[in-house]
């Protein structure tokens, strides 16, 4: 994993912890100050890709920490 992918994924899963859902790409950019909006969705799928995180695909918002299972959170 890549620093900007690690910095990613610690996004994914704070959000996920404060909200209970996952986290939009503009929401990433806005807390990582990223300023390209495909440079951050490439990144957010590649975490995906590598099964850090588990997400629905053409579904927003889904994206979320691979070891967290929504069972625990509802």
């Amino acid at each position: 994993m890549t620093p900007a992918q690690r910095e990613i994924y610690l996004v994914i899963d704070e959000w996920w912890k404060r909200n209970g859902f996952g986290p939009s790409v503009d929401d990433v950019m806005t807390m990582t100050g990223e300023t390209g909006r495909g440079n951050v969705h490439r990144k957010m799928l590649k975490l995906v890709e590598l099964g850090i995180c588990k997400g629905l695909k053409n579904r927003p918002r889904s994206i979320r920490p691979a070891n967290l299972r929504v069972r625990d959170i509802i």
